[in-house]
């Protein structure tokens, strides 16, 4: 499905979404290549699904590329950055969509473990946008799209208990505020999406009563897909909202309203 005239706006872009061969990333990437923007695609190690996923945009969108890169590394992210707008002569839009989840109480957590979650969540953003300003500032234009969760609004009772993934998640959101009010000098817009229970590969770990327990406590009774993410990081870099920065969309349908 593609964007009406007025919201299309990634025709001619150069997007860079970071862990994009599966879930959430893979189907962000694919929406910008439909919309006619060139994509950066990112991956960690897993080489044989990352050359599937490359295959599978470069029919949409032939232009594009993949690069490996540990994002939670400086160094790396720094490269990764580099190669891309080598690649590509600039850098329209970053996407930080990489982020694994611990699902543990914070009571077992391991000083390891916590390092581990704030490593991949939240340095991992803070390398990735750092690098990626460089060419936005002097572009005079960019966006930066960071992926949070339900984690960083609210401690979910009966859902997954995940406190070092959400406190790294609440950092995300802080550094979307303070980065959306220092970069709009320069044209710059920085923004966040929340999103809910979105049913992915993930969701095979767990019961089918796991998983009907918690599909029942969000008001529509369904979860949320890859594509609703995907169909809000699109709307939020289009010219429709132009206006906007500085915001985090919550998409959860409607989990966190209050009872």
């Amino acid at each position: 499905m593609r964007f009406n005239k007025e919201i299309r706006m990634a025709e001619k872009r150069v997007v860079l979404v970071t862990a994009s061969t599966r879930g959430i990333g893979k189907v962000i990437a694919r929406r910008f290549a439909e919309e006619g923007a060139a994509i950066a695609l990112n991956y960690l190690s897993n080489k044989s699904a990352a050359d599937e996923a490359c295959a599978e945009i470069q029919e949409i969108s032939p232009g594009s590329k993949i690069f490996q890169g540990d994002v939670s590394s400086a160094e790396e992210a720094e490269r990764l950055v580099r190669y891309v707008v080598e690649d590509f002569g600039r850098l329209d839009i970053l996407v930080n969509n990489a982020g694994p989840m611990l699902v543990k109480p914070l009571f077992d957590t391991t000083p390891e473990e916590w390092e581990w979650m704030i490593r991949s969540n939240l340095s991992s953003v803070f390398f990735c946008s750092k690098y990626a300003l460089e060419p936005m500032r002097r572009q005079k234009s960019g966006q930066i799209i960071n992926i949070g969760c339900l984690h960083a609004e609210i401690a979910p009772g009966g859902l997954p208990n995940s406190p070092a993934y959400g406190v790294a998640k609440i950092g995300v959101i802080a550094m979307t505020k303070m980065l959306a009010r220092s970069e709009a000098r320069y044209n710059i817009r920085v923004n966040a999406i929340n999103p809910g229970l979105i049913e992915t590969d993930d969701y095979a770990r767990y019961s089918e009563e796991e998983l009907n327990t918690w599909r029942a406590r969000v008001p529509l009774k369904k979860f949320g897909g890859p594509e609703d993410i995907a169909s809000a990081v699109l709307f939020l870099t289009s010219d429709a909202a132009s206006y906007i920065t500085g915001v985090v969309l919550p998409v959860h349908g409607g989990l966190w309203i209050p009872d």
